[in-house]
């Protein structure tokens, strides 16, 4: 238990219960699965409870620079205030908190909790007056010749204002088309498949990268990049931002809506190569 920096969380696999606290004393309480999204604001207490078969799940912090093990717990603070002033905050005699932890309690066994509306705590000012759950994998996606797009930010979880993310689908022989995002780094978490993507920065300065289920990739703000099934079977990630919406623009489009004149003293295209360019965007492409 303990407040942080905001925290966006990815449920992998079954189920958990998350609980957290306002300071206007609002209680929010959910059941979460896998493919859910929940969002904790900045400094907001707050726990989680796995459910009967346990759970994995990613969790997506605004400061790059947090450790994870550095994280505030109610159990460290109260074994590092005195018991005197414990005594006296919660009005009982020093002996009742003999059997305190001594140390913090950051992952540890428990009781699975009962049913969810049995375990709602009423509180005087009501709950929270907007969800902190949003269902991803239920979201209508979008489709393309290549894959799918499911993208959450500020606009469809309103809660979420700080970060937005993007869950593509690519599928074998398909591209996540060159692109890049005017309005902040992108950080990446491969779910499954095989992938590799080509980043360019500027000057000729480009890498290229190979992903496998389990990888994080980085890609800078507003660095030029495409993302290419290399398997055989569908590729699967996790695109995420700290900006409250996202933004992508696509290189062809771009170039599509731009004089073709212009295009081709730039470029020395064929006509075959300037009529195939798209005008609408298609965030996962297969040829």
């Amino acid at each position: 238990m303990g407040p942080r920096g905001d925290t966006t969380r990815n449920v992998d696999r079954h189920r958990t219960r998350p609980r957290q606290y306002e300071a206007q004393a609002r209680n929010f309480l959910e059941d979460v699965s896998a493919g859910d999204l929940w969002f904790f604001p900045q400094g907001i207490p707050h726990h989680i409870q796995a459910l009967d078969e346990g759970v994995e799940f990613l969790l997506v912090f605004n400061d790059g620079n947090f450790p994870e093990n550095g994280t505030f717990l109610i159990s460290d603070w109260f074994a590092h205030t005195p018991r005197s002033v414990l005594a006296k905050n919660f009005d009982v005699p020093e002996e009742d908190f003999s059997s305190i932890p001594t140390s913090e309690l950051y992952i540890f066994n428990g009781r699975v909790p009962p049913p969810l509306e049995s375990d709602r705590i009423l509180s005087p000012t009501g709950d929270v007056p907007r969800s902190f759950k949003h269902s991803l994998d239920s979201q209508a996606p979008i489709r393309t010749s290549g894959g799918t797009a499911r993208i959450v930010d500020s606009r469809n979880f309103e809660a979420s204002t700080t970060t937005s993310a993007a869950l593509v689908e690519i599928e074998p022989g398909a591209i996540r088309e060159l692109h890049w995002h005017p309005n902040n780094d992108e950080w990446q978490y491969y779910i499954s498949g095989q992938g590799r993507m080509g980043v360019f920065a500027d000057s000729g300065r480009n890498r290229t990268f190979d992903y496998q289920a389990g990888d994080v990739g980085y890609v800078p703000f507003a660095m030029g990049h495409y993302i290419e099934n290399t398997g055989d079977t569908p590729l699967k990630l996790l695109e995420m931002f700290l900006a409250p919406s996202f933004e992508d623009v696509s290189l062809a489009q771009w170039m599509a809506l731009t004089p073709a004149e212009v295009v081709q003293q730039h470029l020395n295209l064929s006509d075959n190569v300037m009529r195939s360019i798209r005008r609408e965007k298609q965030p996962i492409f297969r040829p």
